[in-house]
């Protein structure tokens, strides 16, 4: 009971919590899932100030439990004693508890998906409109060009002073750490595991197999994602899930691939099924053609578009949205729109 004690003693509504757009559940148990650094722990403890019921925080990665079980029975003689009305059990992994117990709201928060009967919400690192709740500025180029730089992942976003260095070690045990490092080096390019591995063997003595447990673990719980391509091919593109993370990581990464990373996270946070093309350079949607256009003025855009028309018609393409860093245009060539967007006002408009 002693550790249970200690748990109890924990009050979160002393921490600076900050506003995001999952809405959870009021009343119901639920899943919360996503990866690592993305904000669960900060959203739950944002929701438990809304509600303002009698909880009990259990940290299942608490090193006590090293040491102690923690069991169902203990835990629901516990929760009665102190009229608990939440459980929440944070960084909680499948083995932790042989059973669930019963109580009245029951909130399990994991790195990945887990298989429970119960409703289950993802949360995802910023997108580009909370950022701007985080970084109050009456200049929006301002603000997009901040969120290239800081990312995406909350403690470093709202940080005046952002530590990469102390991310990476926190949140990453060392031989997984190594892998990121490799990932890095492959951001917003068509990879395939085998060439990964390749890579890896250059640097240090790594398992084929563990690597791509490795990948497949940081698959489920959302580091990277594979996208597919419109052509026929080897090889997926990889985007890993923050960009200025990335950067960090690889200190050789294009502002090209920045931007072209920004996008796609935009396009998966906001659940669009889309494929991607490399000429030229974007994501298919549907009919619509999400075009890496940073720098392009409307002529270079022109003459670019008029050369790639016959692949844009391959793809029964209609519309192409030109992602921009800041400029505005318009123009048709035969059956196909093209409208130029300041990115800020692209990713804004996806909601």
């Amino acid at each position: 009971m002693r550790v249970l004690d200690y748990f109890f003693s924990i009050k979160l509504e002393n921490i600076d919590t900050f506003p995001r757009k999952l809405q959870l559940p009021t009343n119901s148990n639920f899943l919360l899932y996503g990866a690592r650094g993305v904000g669960k722990t900060y959203l739950i403890v944002d929701y438990l100030k809304k509600i303002k019921r009698k909880y009990l925080y259990i940290d299942c990665e608490d090193p006590i439990f090293i040491l102690e079980d923690l069991n169902k029975e203990e835990l629901e003689n516990f929760i009665k004693e102190e009229d608990i009305k939440i459980l929440i059990l944070d960084h909680f992994f499948e083995g932790f508890l042989e059973e669930l117990p019963n109580i009245n709201q029951l909130i399990i928060v994991s790195r990945k998906e887990l298989t429970l009967n119960m409703p289950t919400f993802k949360l995802f690192a910023l997108d580009f409109e909370e950022f701007l709740s985080f970084n109050k500025t009456y200049n929006i180029e301002s603000a997009f060009n901040k969120y290239t730089k800081k990312g995406s992942l909350p403690a470093i976003a709202k940080a005046e002073i952002f530590n990469f260095k102390e991310f990476f070690f926190e949140k990453f045990e060392e031989q997984e750490g190594k892998v990121m490092l490799i990932l890095a080096l492959f951001q917003a390019k068509i990879t395939t595991p085998h060439q990964i591995y390749q890579k890896a063997k250059e640097y240090f003595k790594i398992s084929k197999d563990w690597l791509y447990k490795a990948l497949k673990k940081f698959e489920e719980e959302g580091i990277i994602y594979l996208i597919k391509g419109a052509n026929k091919g080897f090889g997926k593109k990889l985007i890993i899930y923050d960009f200025a993370f990335s950067a960090y990581l690889n200190k050789y990464q294009t502002f090209l691939t920045t931007f072209d990373t920004t996008i796609a996270l935009a396009l998966i946070k906001h659940n669009f099924k889309f494929i991607f093309l490399s000429t030229p350079l974007g994501y298919i949607i549907n009919n619509t053609f999400i075009q890496i256009s940073p720098f392009d003025n409307e002529d270079s855009a022109w003459v670019k578009a008029y050369k790639a028309y016959d692949i844009y018609n391959k793809f029964n393409i209609k519309e192409v949205i030109l992602v921009t860093i800041s400029t505005h245009y318009e123009f048709i060539i035969k059956d196909i729109s093209f409208k130029a967007v300041p990115f800020y006002e692209w990713a804004v408009g996806l909601s």
